[in-house]
């Protein structure tokens, strides 16, 4: 049954066989939580005359990119979350020179594969006086 001879009785090999398993399995789920929202790159694109955007690329726990365009980067703010530095904001109120329209909807980031298949949006919903509010559409890194 295993390879190593021991003293052990079988159900004492199998429960220590089982710890040692389910400890990697914990520890490499660990190291995915924690290492989520860690960007691998970080690109500022110019798209148009007044407009930029940031691209962030991540990994998910089989290192396969997640790639999030932020198309306003105000909507970025500091984080308390453990292992991260910004995130896409929950709440925006629109400085003086900006204006929209109460009810309107508007994307503000989207997350993709490497293939290009949106996963999620983040879309802010405007209403009274510049006051946004954000949600998400299926699978966003924030």
């Amino acid at each position: 049954m295993f390879i190593v001879e021991s003293t052990l009785p079988a159900t004492a090999r199998v429960a220590l066989a089982s710890i040692a398993i389910g400890t990697s399995g914990i520890s490499t789920a660990l190291v995915g939580w924690c290492g989520q929202p860690y960007v691998t790159t970080l690109r500022y694109l110019k798209a148009e005359e007044n407009a930029e955007c940031i691209r962030l690329i991540t990994q998910t726990l089989l290192l396969k990119p997640r790639i999030t365009t932020v198309y306003d980067p105000s909507f970025l703010i500091e984080t308390r979350r453990a292992f991260a530095k910004w995130e896409l904001a929950d709440k925006m109120i629109l400085s003086g020179d900006k204006a929209a329209e109460p009810g309107t909807e508007e994307t503000v980031a989207e997350t993709s594969d490497k293939e290009g298949n949106i996963t999620g949006r983040w879309v802010v919903k405007w209403g009274e006086n510049g006051e946004g509010t954000c949600h998400e559409v299926g699978k966003v890194i924030r």
